[in-house]
């Protein structure tokens, strides 16, 4: 999905012909099944004599379209129930992997009479299959660092496929977890993908021990950079490295964390960009000791930077395939040939008297070097709540930050707030508060923040009146609270809050007597439920746009529910 979704939205302009090539390549290797017509523009044009989802399938065909060769018409629930089984027998046996089956109501007139829920079709339900699980050996058991200092062991095994990729490597979350699942280094161990998708080490096969397999204890210090790890407070069953300011895994993690979509949003900085910045071979000196000097960055700096592959969950360095060595990267850099006029008329002989190599080169910053800079100048006029975000204040998230930004407006007033006050605003409390008040005791953290403002960082909401104050006043949702839940169509989780808080409405984050609208999509759980137990309006995807862009009072009694 992540391959499909990344090759669709690349770009061709200012791409070499060798990257266009790889492009198309990508591209290419792609392949289609068209499931349905999710609308027709105008029901006059509707294909004549199609009133099943079969017929839908048949004259997609007919159309020129790939569909899928698996579909089936059967007549009874019993033989889908048997349909089911036999295919989860064979389900590995297809061209693709699949995780389940969906049925669907073929009559294309009781899907309209069956509706839907907020949640999903009435008229279609899937079935899951149970994760495939394997056998492999556990051949080691190492330590991850997060970037809040988090030590995380994780589970080294022999490389073995399991539904549908490789796997050789899973989180075991934390020591009390190891010594629960009762394995050890040199098990035999049973492996699936929970939800098919991430890696879980559900124990050991005990019987199939020979002696060899040893214990595994956690280390004292942290791998990284050698400080003694600890709890950080009583009671605390993870362990941390307290190194905060110049872990390497740690600043690693917080830059890659910044440029993230929750964060700042900076393409480009992801777990590569960040270990290129904090981690590199060449030069000896980080570009980034700490996050501080980020917008501080210039070209001279990126463009010599040589960095070793790493994992994006352990850290630990990748290695080439064929040489065993580590994997380098130059990500900054762009190399040209450049040779003399006329070269080409030369013959060998010629060529080697006059001095020309097939190698010169020219080496020029790439295009992910000059993106990271303009990303990062747009991103010093981000909103507050990103910023906010970006500084990696523990308990503070997008929920938090947005009720920060929009109470009192700037870092300014936040600084200044006491803990008092700040716990008073909706959605900080007590712990966030008290986070903010010893995130801001720390020297390098306040460092952080001038360096930022200094390079340009706007921390300040243009327009806002201050503490207490609302910088989208008039709105066409001033004075509504609204929840937004589920998977809205046209609206990522952060862009639908964005979408209520610039309508001047209020995103709460849970449901209430005080709630004015739910909007909910597939995937919506408790927070709908307690909507209709309370009676509040749940709102659908396209009722939630004109609820944003013309408030209540473009939802027609027709339009809700």
């Amino acid at each position: 999905r992540n391959t499909a979704a990344g090759s669709l939205r690349q770009r061709a302009d200012n791409k070499s012909e060798r990257e266009l090539e790889l492009m198309r390549e990508r591209l290419a290797s792609l392949s289609l099944y068209v499931l349905g017509i999710g609308a027709w523009n105008d029901e006059s044009v509707r294909a004549p004599g199609i009133s099943t989802q079969s017929g839908v399938n048949q004259q997609l065909a007919e159309w020129g379209l790939p569909v899928s060769p698996h579909t089936l018409v059967l007549g009874s629930a019993e033989e889908v129930v048997a349909s089911i089984a036999d295919r989860g027998l064979h389900h590995h046996d297809f061209e693709h992997e699949i995780d389940g089956i969906v049925v669907k109501v073929d009559e294309l007139a009781l899907h309209d009479e069956l509706g839907a829920t907020s949640r999903a079709p009435r008229w279609a339900i899937a079935y899951k299959y149970p994760p495939e699980e394997v056998h492999t050996k556990l051949l080691d058991i190492r330590v991850g660092i997060g970037r809040t200092g988090r030590a995380t062991p994780y589970a080294v095994m022999q490389p073995i496929r399991v539904a549908g990729s490789t796997v050789s490597q899973a989180t075991l979350h934390n020591q009390q977890v190891v010594k629960a699942k009762g394995v050890l280094i040199g098990d035999t161990v049973v492996l699936r993908k929970a939800g098919d998708v991430i890696p879980e080490v559900l124990g050991a096969v005990v019987e199939l021990r020979d002696g060899s397999e040893r214990e595994w204890s956690m280390p004292a210090a942290c791998p990284e950079c050698g400080t003694p790890l600890r709890a950080m407070k009583e009671g605390d069953i993870d362990l941390r490295c307290p190194n905060a300011k110049s872990c390497p895994a740690q600043v690693r993690g917080r830059v890659e964390h910044i440029g993230s979509r929750g964060a700042l949003d900076v393409e480009v900085l992801g777990e590569i960009t960040a270990a290129a910045l904090t981690q590199p071979e060449i030069p000896a000196e980080p570009p980034l000791v700490t996050e501080a000097g980020l917008f501080d960055l210039t070209i001279e700096q990126l463009v010599p930077i040589e960095a070793v592959v790493r994992d994006s969950e352990t850290g630990e360095p990748l290695l080439d395939d064929k040489t065993g060595l580590e994997r380098l990267r130059k990500p900054f850099q762009r190399v040209e040939k450049v040779y003399p006029p006329g070269w080409e008329d030369k013959t060998a002989a010629e060529r080697r008297a006059a001095g020309i190599r097939k190698d010169h080169e020219l080496i020029t910053p790439s295009k992910d070097a000059e993106t990271l800079l303009a990303e990062l100048e747009k991103a010093k006029t981000k909103p507050l709540w990103r910023l906010l975000v970006s500084l990696n204040i523990r308990h503070v998230g997008p929920v938090a930050a947005r009720a920060l930004a929009d109470w009192f407006g700037s870092l300014d007033a936040i600084r200044e707030a006491t803990p008092e006050q700040l716990a008073q605003v909706e959605g900080v409390g007590e712990t966030i508060a008290q986070s903010l008040q010893e995130w801001f005791d720390v020297d390098w953290h306040r460092d952080i923040v001038d360096r930022w403002a200094v390079a340009g960082v706007q921390w300040a909401t243009p327009g806002h009146p201050g503490p207490g104050g609302n910088a989208v006043e008039g709105g066409v949702l001033d004075g509504l609270t609204v929840v937004a839940t589920g998977t809205l169509e046209g609206y990522t989780r952060d862009g639908a809050k964005e979408a209520i808080i610039s309508a001047g409405g209020k995103a709460a984050s849970s449901v209430s007597k005080k709630t004015d609208y739910v909007a909910a999509g597939p995937g919506a759980g408790s927070k709908l439920a307690k909507a209709e137990e309370l009676g509040i309006p749940v709102l659908d995807a396209a009722q939630f746009t004109v609820l944003v862009t013309q408030g209540p009072e473009g939802l027609t009694p027709r339009s809700l529910p």
